[in-house]
């Protein structure tokens, strides 16, 4: 596994400030933000993600992945993001989110997805990229990992797959339901998001909140446990390191614990 850590937080600090901090905590991957708001805006990417990937490289680290706000292949610089990263190398990206809009709209929902991915299946076929749908917990057509692994069944497993995000999985079926998700994704994960949640009694937010790796509800050594049986598969392990209350600094220090967290229980877990 290629790990690698989530620029997201970590946006007050220009390219080579990025690639010094993550390596001042032995992390050589950057996971960029190549979405609206991003490190990267979409409608500049042909010049600023390879100003990225040079001053990336000057401080000893380098782009793994890329995210995405992509959901469909017509959208506007969808190709350009997608072209522009190949040129440069880079083979995974997150996918954006599709909304789940209530009762009764699943199955349409479900369609129009379905629609959009062998798209965007074929365009990172024909560019050598592989395309990560990410599971997130909520409002989203994809929250029920059975679900992830319909939508995707169809395409292209060197083209496109599961980008498995434990913490999401969690918050959705906290006993056995992320296992069971694994389980059901098996051979298409190729992509790992590292986070943990929380969710208070009663709660009705789509996401939960984002605490230190190992204080929230996920079970890491059962997770490991299984992780251990496919992890030969897997590219990217992106550390998501989601303290938006935090600085920069602060983020990547809590970054570091994360990351020394979960390699112990990796250690530890047969």
């Amino acid at each position: 596994m290629d790990v690698c850590v989530f620029s997201k937080h970590l946006q007050d600090y220009d390219f080579a400030e990025l690639g010094r901090a993550l390596r001042g905590i032995g992390v050589e991957g950057v996971d960029l933000t190549v979405r609206p708001g991003g490190h990267v805006e979409p409608g500049q990417v042909s010049d600023t993600l390879p100003e990225a990937v040079a001053a990336l490289a000057g401080e000893g680290a380098h782009v793994r992945m890329i995210t995405t706000a992509i959901t469909a292949a017509d959208e506007p610089h969808a190709t350009a993001v997608l072209e522009t990263a190949a040129a440069q190398g880079i083979r995974y990206f997150k996918l954006g989110y599709y909304g789940y809009e209530g009762y009764g709209t699943l199955r349409s929902a479900m369609d129009e997805v379905k629609a959009k991915l062998r798209d965007l299946a074929d365009l990172a076929k024909d560019l050598g990229l592989w395309a990560g749908f990410h599971n997130h917990s909520g409002p989203y057509v994809g929250a029920n990992l059975a679900h992830v692994r319909e939508l995707i069944d169809d395409l292209d497993p060197d083209a496109a797959g599961s980008y498995f995000d434990i913490g999401h999985a969690t918050v959705e079926g906290a006993a056995r339901g992320w296992m069971q998700g694994l389980d059901e994704l098996a051979g298409r994960v190729r992509m790992l998001a590292i986070k943990d949640l929380v969710v208070a009694p009663g709660e009705e937010s789509h996401r939960g909140t984002v605490v230190p790796v190992g204080e929230g509800l996920v079970a890491w050594r059962s997770y490991i446990g299984v992780l251990k049986k496919i992890a030969g598969d897997v590219g990217p392990i992106s550390h998501h390191g989601e303290y938006g209350d935090l600085s920069a600094a602060e983020v990547v220090k809590q970054v570091a614990a994360d990351k020394a967290f979960f390699e112990g229980v990796w250690e530890e877990t047969e």
